[in-house]
C-alpha cells in the first residue's frame, strides 16, 4: 500500500508526518540536509516494507531560488529526485484549514517563532494559498531566549556549566505551565536551587519578544484592507504564554496555537494531494438472458368450427343493421333555472 511523508526539517529537530501520525526526533545530520532526508526516507522504507509514494518537505519562505537549487542537486545525489518542495507557512497553513475550513479569500498570518529565528507571513486563501504583502524575518528565535535565562542564572550564582545549560532550557519550557520552576545547580560539593518564576522570566525576554512581535504588527498594518482574520502561531517559543498576550494587546486579532508538527502535517497533505488518483478498474456490462417468445397456440380449425364462425358474422352483421334503421330519439337535457327562493320557474320548450 502506498504512503505519502511529509518532512519538517528545523533548527531543534525533524518532523516526520505520514498517514499513521506525526513523530519529532533530534537532528541527526543537522549541516547536511539531504543526507538527513535520505536516512529517514530509509527508515521508513524499512518499518513499513516498501518505499514512499510521494515526499514533500518544508522550507523557510526566505531561502533564495539558489540555495533549493543546491539542496534539490544534493537530494539527486542522494538518490532522493522525487521531493516536493513546499514553503513552511504555506504547509502550515494547509494543516490550519484542513482542519478549519477557512473560507474563500480569507486571510491568515503565520507567525512562526521557531528555535533561531522569527518567521511573519500573510496568506491568502484563493483556491490555493497566496502572498499578501510583503514577509519579514527577524533573527530572534528560541536559543536566543534560552541564552537570555542562561546569562539570568549564571548571574545570580557565579558559575557556568553545561548542566546549568541543559536545566535553564528545561526551565523555559516549564515556565509555560508553571508560575515558577527551581534550579538545581552544582557549586563545588553543594547543591542549590535558583528559582525563577514566570514573571521574572517574562521581565527577561520582554524585549526579544516585542521585536518580534512589532515585526508582526508591520506585516499586518501593511496590508491594509486584506487583514488576516486569524494569527497563526507555529514554534516552540510560540507556546509562551508572552507572546499570546503581547500579541492581543497589540493587534486584538483571534490568536491560535498551530499544533506540534502543524508544517510536517500540511507537507503531508500536499504531497497526499498531489498522488494520483487510482484509475478505475473497467466495468463490463452483461445483458440479461433474453426470454424467448412462446409461440401462440392456434386452435385448429375444422368445417364445423368455421361454420359457426361464419354464423356468428352473419348475425352480428344483421344486428348493426336493424341497430341503424331504427328511428333516433332525440333528447335535450335542462335544467331549472330557480328565481328568489319559494319559486320554481319550468324550462320553455
Amino acid at each position: 500500500m502506498s504512503y505519502q511523508v511529509g518532512l519538517d526539517l528545523g533548527s531543534a529537530g525533524t518532523t516526520v508526518a505520514t498517514e499513521r501520525g506525526v513523530t519529532t526526533a533530534a537532528r541527526r545530520h543537522p549541516h547536511a540536509p539531504a543526507k538527513e532526508i535520505a536516512q529517514l526516507l530509509d527508515d521508513l522504507t524499512a518499518r513499513y516494507g516498501e518505499a514512499s509514494s510521494r515526499v514533500a518537505m518544508t522550507h523557510p519562505l526566505s531561502w533564495p531560488h539558489e540555495h533549493l537549487e543546491q539542496l534539490r542537486q544534493d537530494l539527486i545525489d542522494e538518490g532522493r529526485a522525487d521531493v516536493l518542495f513546499v514553503p513552511a507557512p504555506h504547509a502550515a497553513a494547509i494543516a490550519f484549514d484542513a482542519c478549519a475550513g477557512m473560507p474563500e479569500h480569507s486571510a491568515v498570518a503565520v507567525f512562526d517563532f521557531g528555535a533561531t529565528a522569527a518567521d511573519v507571513t500573510m496568506l491568502r486563501k484563493q483556491g490555493v494559498f497566496l502572498l499578501a504583502g510583503r514577509p519579514e524575518r527577524v533573527d530572534i528565535g528560541g536559543f536566543d531566549l534560552d541564552d537570555l535565562v542562561v546569562e539570568h542564572v549564571t548571574a545570580k550564582i557565579g558559575t557556568h556549566s553545561p548542566e546549568l545549560v541543559r536545566s535553564c532550557v528545561e526551565a523555559k519550557e516549564l515556565l509555560g505551565s508553571y508560575p515558577e520552576v527551581r534550579i538545581p545547580v552544582v557549586v563545588g560539593a553543594e547543591v542549590r536551587e535558583v528559582r525563577l518564576s514566570r514573571l521574572e522570566f517574562e521581565a527577561i525576554i520582554r524585549p526579544s519578544v516585542e521585536l518580534a512581535v512589532a515585526a508582526l504588527e508591520r506585516v499586518v498594518r501593511a496590508a491594509g484592507l486584506c487583514e488576516p482574520d486569524v494569527i497563526l502561531l507555529v514554534g516552540g517559543s510560540a507556546r509562551i504564554p508572552l507572546v499570546v498576550k503581547e500579541i492581543t494587546e497589540r493587534l486584538g486579532i483571534p490568536v491560535l496555537r498551530a499544533p506540534d508538527g502543524a508544517a510536517a502535517t500540511g507537507a503531508f497533505l500536499e504531497a497526499r494531494q498531489l498522488e494520483p488518483e487510482p484509475a478505475d478498474e473497467p466495468t463490463v456490462w452483461v445483458p440479461a438472458p433474453r426470454e424467448e417468445a412462446k409461440p401462440k397456440r392456434r386452435i385448429p380449425t375444422t368445417p364445423f368450427i368455421a361454420a359457426g364462425l361464419l354464423a356468428v358474422a352473419v348475425m352480428g352483421g344483421w344486428a348493426a343493421h336493424e341497430a341503424m334503421n331504427q328511428p333516433k330519439v332525440m333528447m335535450e337535457t335542462t335544467s331549472v333555472e330557480l328565481a328568489p327562493p319559494g319559486t320554481a320557474v319550468l324550462p320553455r320548450f
